[in-house]
């Protein structure tokens, strides 16, 4: 009974200590990039978060150096609330993740321009990032996008806690339908059931 009782109170106590201190995410780099452009990987690098699915992450940060594979701890964050990000207190920061969540939806879109939007988006953060053919381009879009357009709720942001490490980001950015569209579809919807309405009717009138 003694016994029990004093494992169970390690057990406790272990458990207050990680709640205490906010049991840190590991983020788990696992493959590199299938693909390079002007001398260095481009695109998604697939892993995971906690050893949970599989996830495909894009750096933002390209003054910093990560080895793949790769495993450390990380803070997340989402586009609400910046302070833990590596680039959260620059004045235009939110502008700047916004864009970056931009950028990497493009990359999903764009998979021929990967390279370029790759370079773009190191750009967004870093301005001594190398030029790359095509880079000033996509840089020059992400920054005249209209925000308002976009639903970045699915972008999350992973820093280092330590000085080592590159950031990454996952999710991307989701156009946002314009009110007439909505309306569109909506009537297009209301017709559709109204004649199937009127075609079980007649249906139903003749059967009597």
């Amino acid at each position: 009974m003694k016994k029990k009782f004093l494992v169970l109170f390690i057990a406790s106590f272990v458990w207050m200590l990680g709640v205490g201190a906010g049991l840190a995410d590991t983020l788990n780099l696992q493959t590199l990039p299938s693909s390079t452009y002007a001398g260095h990987y481009v695109g998604g690098i697939g892993g995971n978060l906690n050893g949970g699915y599989q996830m495909t992450f894009y750096c933002d940060d390209y003054a910093t150096t990560t080895y793949v594979p790769s495993s450390y701890a990380v803070a997340i964050s989402n586009l609400s609330d910046l302070s833990k990000t590596k680039f959260g207190s620059a004045p235009d920061a939110l502008s700047k993740y916004q864009q970056a969540g931009w950028l990497v939806s493009q990359m999903e879109l764009n998979p021929t321009q990967v390279g370029p939007i790759q370079y773009a988006l190191w750009s967004v953060f870093n301005a001594s990032t190398p030029s790359a053919p095509g880079a000033a381009d996509w840089l020059s879009a992400a920054g005249s996008i209209n925000p308002a357009g976009f639903d970045f709720s699915s972008v999350k942001i992973y820093t280092a806690t330590n000085t080592v490490n590159q950031e990454f980001i996952s999710g991307a950015a989701h156009a946002v339908p314009e009110t007439s569209i909505i309306l569109l579809l909506g009537f297009g919807i209301a017709s559709l059931l109204l004649v199937k309405r009127k075609l079980h009717n007649k249906t139903a009138r003749k059967t009597l």
